[in-house]
């Protein structure tokens, strides 16, 4: 009973211990481009529905400045994270600073959130809390999922809505009462309404219904359909003031977006050595993506748990006589796990067949990392009886934990270009590094310990201007001219920056040129990688 209690207070202290770092950490990450973009995205909508509503109490430049809706190329983005933030901005008068600084802590909070219920899916499926509790830390210590906590509020977001909802969705399945009709289809719709893709899981979670045993009536079939759907569809209107004029119209054409979103900046991205149409990218990105940033030791045990995965199910499948009524699983158990498998699998197929626009490495699949860790505890679990081999595996894992969380003390706040040791020499010049400067702060505060009244260009896609928006931004305000991206502004500047991220192939194009007559005067340097690099005269 006594080593119970210890282990359960173990698992208290460690979340704990993760929430008080994230409280005390989530103003040191500088904003990036998309955060803006999101920004203005929350107060497109409030200002669709002010006017919708006719409310004229709220006075706010920005917002009587922001494009309507229904002609503003993010139309079809979701707002279930950017409105509120933007009602209350507007509401309270709150600076752009802070509600940067307010959004990354807003971020942090919705993503301990999901890895709470990512804690309690392990327990309920696989009964084993020590499992559990090393799946949680393996999500909660992979360095680039680490980093995005902050300030991604869109795959970050999406991931932990997805968590709470296939977890409401399983229970859904176990105990078919209304509760569960409405939390299932409640977080379906707020994981839709930031990435539609999720459309999928109240499918998946009918067609499982339909396959259980003891709800084989025709009349069970209708109900559950009717209910779980209605409730998705009725949140999913009522959250997306986007759909209100023509619900039917404007959700197909989200969904057709959401496929080959269109490339309005006509950017290019750099992927093994080639700038690719982001619109037509081979079916392995994610897949090479995905094996140089996941740390080795859990990349080797996702892969392993998969394969075992598919090796029970096979057997499993085999055996299955399609003469009689057919049972994809013995139990109950058994359902769980293939329907985690299916949250993995049926995003990945159809995002490969259909060619969906992806860039910025892997940021749109993170929702897919905690179905595959899961997959991996399942292997891991296939060798318990064998104790020797267990211990060992288990102690792998824990060595792998520390040394990324090593990492993400030693790179802090940057840890969102970590890559693996074996991906090192495949990257240099090949793959971007930095591609929403979050390095940047770091370097330019190197610059001004030394230096006052200064002027820096850029020379790279990823603009400086957004430092105004971080902690201790005065200094900048005070100590810093930023300048453009022209040859003439570098020859005038003291200082050019680049962190060699590009919109297209930068041979021969001026604003990425350094010129001849300038010098490297730092560089930012994490595992051998150059992150970023300023020159001067």
């Amino acid at each position: 009973m006594n080593i119970k209690l210890n282990f359960n207070h173990l698992i208290k202290i460690i979340f704990i211990i993760y929430f008080l770092t994230g409280i005390v950490i989530f103003d040191d990450y500088s904003v990036t481009p998309d955060e803006e973009l999101h920004r203005i995205n929350g107060l497109i909508s409030l200002k669709y529905i002010f006017n919708l509503f006719s409310i004229n109490s709220f006075e706010s430049a920005e917002l009587l400045n922001a494009p309507n809706l229904y002609e503003d190329w993010r139309k079809t983005y979701g707002v279930l994270f950017d409105l509120p933030i933007s009602f209350f901005q507007v509401w309270l008068k709150i600076s752009n600073q802070d509600i940067f600084l307010t959004r990354h802590l807003l971020n942090f909070i919705i993503f301990f959130i999901g890895c709470i219920y990512f804690f309690r899916l392990i327990i309920k499926n696989l009964s084993d809390k020590k499992i559990a509790l090393l799946g949680t830390l393996i999500l909660f210590t992979t360095p680039r999922i680490f980093s995005h906590s902050f300030y991604n509020s869109k795959d970050i977001i999406f991931l932990s809505l997805t968590i709470i909802a296939v977890f409401y969705c399983i229970k859904l399945l176990r105990t078919n009462n209304l509760k569960s009709f409405i939390l299932a289809g409640l977080f379906c719709a707020l994981a839709t309404n930031i990435r539609i893709i999720s459309i999928y899981l109240p499918i998946l979670t009918f067609i499982f219904f339909l396959f259980k045993e003891e709800h084989s009536k025709r009349t069970n079939n209708l109900i559950f359909f009717v209910i779980l759907f209605f409730i998705y569809f009725i949140f999913v209107y009522l959250l997306w003031p986007f759909l209100w004029e023509d619900p039917l119209k404007n959700f197909f054409l989200a969904l057709k977006e959401s496929t080959a979103y269109p490339n309005h900046w006509k950017f290019n991205i750099l992927y093994l050595g080639e700038y690719l149409n982001p619109e037509h990218i081979p079916w392995h990105y994610f897949f090479i993506w995905f094996s140089f940033t996941t740390p080795f030791i859990y990349l080797f045990f996702i892969v392993l748990g998969f394969f075992i995965f598919l090796k029970s199910y096979l057997n499993l499948f085999l055996n299955i006589d399609f003469k009689k009524k057919i049972y994809l699983w013995k139990n109950e158990i058994q359902m769980v796990n293939l329907f985690i498998f299916l949250n993995f699998f049926i995003p990945i197929f159809f995002i490969i067949c259909l060619n969906s626009t992806l860039y910025n490495g892997w940021r749109h699949l993170f929702f897919l990392y905690p179905f595959l860790i899961y997959l991996s505890l399942y292997g891991i679990l296939f060798f318990k009886k064998k104790v020797k081999i267990y211990n060992l595996i288990i102690s792998l894992i824990i060595f792998q934990t520390f040394t990324n969380i090593y990492f993400i003390y030693k790179s802090h706040p940057i840890q969102n270009v970590y890559f693996n040791i074996f991906a090192n020499k495949f990257i240099k010049g090949k793959m971007p590094i930095d591609y929403w400067g979050l390095g940047n702060k770091k370097t330019i505060d190197y610059v001004l310990i030394n230096n006052k009244k200064i002027s820096i260009s850029t020379s790279s896609f990823t603009p400086l201007n957004y430092l105004e928006f971080t902690k201790n931004n005065n200094l900048y305000s005070k100590e810093v001219v930023f300048n453009g991206t022209s040859r003439r502004s570098k020859l005038n500047s003291d200082f050019i920056f680049t962190n060699y991220y590009y919109d297209k192939n930068p041979t021969n194009i001026e604003k990425y040129t350094i010129p001849i007559n300038y010098k490297s005067y730092y560089k930012l340097i994490i595992n051998d990688i150059i992150v970023n690099e300023i020159f001067t005269k």
